[in-house]
This record gives C-alpha cells, structure tokens and sequence, in this order.
C-alpha cells in the first residue's frame, strides 16, 4: 500500500502543469463565474484548467468563466469561436497583439 502512495504522488503532482510538449511556458491562476482555474499559455494558446470541486458545471458557464479567467491573466484576447473543450479543461488560441 505504501508503494501505492509513493508512486501517486508524482501523479497529483502533474496536475495543473500543462504537458512540456505543449510548449506552454506561462502559467497563473484566476477565478470567473464562481470558478477557479490555472491558466496556461503562450503568445498564441493557452489552456484553463478548472480547479474547484462544483457538481455538474454547465458546459457553457464553465467555458465562458474559462474565456473570462484567461483573458485576465494573459492580458491577451482570446481569439472568438477558439474556446474549445470540457468542464475540466478549455484550449483556446489568443491574441496577444498590443492595442
């Protein structure tokens, strides 16, 4: 059993972390629409990854929370009709052109 715990700890520890392959070198947290995400992006995608325990999010809420949580960390905007994804985790592209 303790062979068990040992070896699922590096398991929770990857969670949150974006994969190295993405190449999504920056990474923050914010909270929109009641939910809690850790962002992370690049200048042309990011990825939010919903953090709080909440039973049976609706879809759209937990996508526009997703846009909203994003857009505040990067500073970037996510690019319309990119948000894509489950209640869990959203990819989208960004545009990160100043203004």
């Amino acid at each position: 059993m303790r062979r068990l715990a040992f070896l699922a700890l590096p398991v929770l520890a990857a969670c949150n972390s974006a994969h190295p392959l993405d190449g999504l070198n920056r990474s923050g947290t914010a909270s929109a629409g009641g939910h809690y995400f850790r962002v992370n992006w690049n200048l042309e995608t990011a990825q939010a990854t919903r953090t709080n325990p909440t039973w049976r999010p609706g879809l759209t809420e937990v996508v526009l929370a997703a846009v909203a949580a994003t857009e505040e960390v990067t500073g970037c905007r996510v690019k319309p009709g990119t948000a894509i994804g489950d209640i869990a985790l959203v990819n989208m592209a960004l545009d990160c052109r100043a203004e």
